[in-house]
This record gives C-alpha cells, structure tokens and sequence, in this order.
C-alpha cells in the first residue's frame, strides 16, 4: 500500500486506549484489498479509491467497519467475542463513508449477518472480477454473482 495515501479520516487505526478494539493497518488493508476496493453494500459498490492531483498520491473514501461492534454500547456488540475476534479480519466489512454511517445509525435495519452476506458477495465479486482476465465481465451483482 502506498504510504501516501491520504487516508488519517477514513480508515480505522489500531489504538487499543479506550476499550475499543481496533483494526490494525494490515487488516484495514486486506479488508479493502477483499473487497476490491469497492464499498461492500450491494445497492452502492462505489469505488473507494482512487487518484489525487499529487502523483505520487491517493485518496480513500472506504471505511473498515465493524461487522459486530468494536466496543461495548456499539451497533451490533457481541459480548461472546474475545478482543482478538473482535479485531479480526472475519468481523470487518469494507464500506464507504456513507453505507458505514448507514449500517451503525440503523443497527436493526443491518444486522452481523446481513453484513455478513454482503462481505461474502463482495468478496465472490472481486474474485471473480480477477480470475476474468480477457473475458467477458461479472454481468451482474444481484443476489448471486452471474458470469
């Protein structure tokens, strides 16, 4: 990852003070490097990425977003997870700014599992958005990935 990328306000930092349980820079990484750099909400897939004026630099609007919350009182807690899971890559969503504001003001609305099936879809998504080299692309994203 370029380290110039402009990205202190988007991506969660590991910062262990204060009880939350953070994501760790390597994880927000291949959070957003699984997703393909695309907003893991299946109703928006915007790109989180992309070019700043600077060459040698990048913008980012993606957010590594708990699937379960990172503290306690947060949308969609789970006491049952040790520190460790709750950090872990298998409880991160990659999303933009706005569907990660979306899915914590409304934690009812997106529950751990819907994001869940969103992560996996993404995920089925970019995969095969790569393996696609030279071919036809992904026709649609829907509730399944059609080739």
């Amino acid at each position: 990852m370029d380290e110039s990328r402009d990205d202190a306000k988007t991506r969660t930092q590991h910062a262990p003070a204060g009880g939350r349980d953070n994501f760790l820079r390597r994880t927000i990484e291949v959070l957003a490097d699984r997703a393909g750099n695309r907003c893991s909400n299946p109703d928006c897939r915007q790109a989180t990425s992309g070019p700043r004026t600077e060459p040698t630099k990048a913008v980012s609007i993606g957010v590594a977003a708990h699937i379960t919350a990172a503290a306690p009182g947060g949308p969609r807690y789970d006491p049952a997870l040790t520190p460790a899971e709750r950090s872990h890559p298998n409880n991160g969503i990659w999303l933009c700014q706005n569907c990660a504001k979306l899915i914590d003001n409304d934690p009812e609305r997106y529950p751990a599992d819907l994001l869940t099936e969103w992560k996996e879809k993404t995920e089925a998504y970019a995969l095969a958005e790569i393996e696609q080299s030279g071919r036809p692309r992904v026709t649609s994203w829907g509730r399944g990935v059609s080739i």
